[in-house]
């Protein structure tokens, strides 16, 4: 955090967004390969240096004596991460489950949720598989029903998607699983409508936040969900296994952890009755301070540098022949990730040229089909754009798609 006080210090107090020199001097917090161009960061993002020190200086105390120290530093170690992620979403700390992905979150929520024979779930055809393999799951042992609605991979309105929502509806209804962003086009899902849909005929929601927390802001009162969970590692520049499950406090009796825990019983009240799955403790302290230094950046600057980001090269890229944007670059319908094609070529091949011949990684999603999801006609190109991306990088990965289109 000192190092982010000397860089305010050092520049006037204007217009951030633009500030070149300032972004150049915020990617140098990061610890990060210079020699490549990683634009996957809604995969797995880059940690700010201080953070990468602090972890494996924990991490190296804890290896030099392992059966000791690894419970030493236990007590406790949860709380500043359950408090800050608390604060971000605007839920009590008593609302907060620490987790290590997305997918163990959510998956607390699916399969701790009492389900009966015939309930039914509403999901769109294009959510993460895993979730809907967590469901088929769930169709399999117990009977459940697994709806699917087709959302258009670019929705015309928010209309549209709520329209659908509430066509799919029947008396047996019993939850909504919804992606607040879409992690294969982009696109900002209406959650508040949807859950708002959702009481009305008193169906449970769960969102699958993933690609929205630390990317967009995320308020549960405001939203009125049931059921929240995310990644700390891809957006909050956490380290790799951090997450977090949000309950709704009324809702946490009637759900049973995945992992039965020896200090609760599986209906207990208790938020912690979710965490016992072999905690690795050093990195619940640095995702901490990974949110801490995001909210000293500021929540709202770094949102608009993404957005800015995003109109840059989004902007070069739709005036080339043959390029087509896939994603709405509406602030209100995207943010730090948006997709293209170029018509008529295979995005696998596409990427692999960009991996090969410029060093420069993207998502390729094409033809993508398992026994859970058929995205289809999907052929595209994902580009994400956190705050230490910069201009220059976006220049070069513009003149890179540029030339792929010239020699067609």
């Amino acid at each position: 955090m000192d190092n982010l006080d000397s860089i305010y210090a050092t520049n006037s107090p204007n217009d951030l967004l633009i500030d070149e020199n300032f972004w150049l001097k915020i990617r140098s917090q990061f610890y990060l390969d210079e020699h490549s161009y990683d634009f996957r960061s809604h995969a797995a993002s880059a940690l700010p240096i201080n953070i990468v020190k602090h972890f494996t200086k924990e991490f190296n105390y804890i290896q030099a004596f392992p059966s000791l120290r690894n419970k030493e530093i236990e007590p406790g170690n949860k709380e500043p991460l359950r408090l800050a992620v608390a604060q971000e979403i605007n839920s009590s700390v008593a609302e907060i489950a620490i987790m290590r992905s997305t997918t163990e979150a959510l998956n607390n929520a699916i399969m701790g949720f009492p389900f009966k024979k015939g309930d039914e779930v509403i999901v769109s055809e294009h959510e993460y598989d895993s979730m809907i393999g967590s469901l088929y799951q769930l169709q399999q042992k117990i009977g459940i029903t697994i709806k699917k609605i087709d959302i258009p991979y670019q929705p015309t309105s928010t209309e549209e998607i709520i329209t659908l929502y509430k066509k799919s509806i029947t008396s047996n209804t019993k939850m909504f699983l919804v992606s607040h962003i879409v992690w294969i086009s982009g696109v900002i899902y209406p959650i508040k409508e949807i859950c708002k849909l959702a009481k009305e005929h008193n169906i449970y929601t769960i969102i699958d936040a993933a690609q929205s927390f630390s990317h967009i802001p995320i308020n549960v009162k405001d939203i009125d969900c049931d059921y929240l969970g995310a990644s700390l590692h891809k957006w909050a520049a956490a380290p790799l296994g951090t997450g977090f499950l949000y309950i709704k406090k009324k809702n946490i009796p009637l759900t049973t952890p995945l992992f039965g825990h020896y200090n609760y019983k599986p209906y207990d009240d208790e938020i912690e009755k979710f965490e016992n799955f072999g905690s690795f403790t050093p990195i619940f302290n640095s995702a901490a301070l990974s949110i801490a230094y995001w909210n000293k950046l500021g929540t709202d600057l770094k949102t608009k540098r993404m957005q800015y980001l995003k109109e840059y090269w989004t902007s070069y890229v739709k005036a080339l022949q043959e390029v087509i944007v896939l994603t709405d670059i509406n602030p209100s319908n995207s943010c730090g990730i948006a997709y293209f094609t170029i018509k008529n070529r295979s995005s696998k091949e596409v990427a692999s040229v960009l991996k090969s011949k410029y060093n420069i990684l993207v998502q390729a999603i094409e033809n993508y089909k398992n026994d859970y999801v058929d995205y289809k006609n999907v052929n595209a190109i994902g580009v994400a754009t956190p705050v230490f991306v910069t201009k220059k990088q976006l220049d070069y990965f513009n003149k890179a798609i540029a030339q792929i289109v010239k020699n067609k």
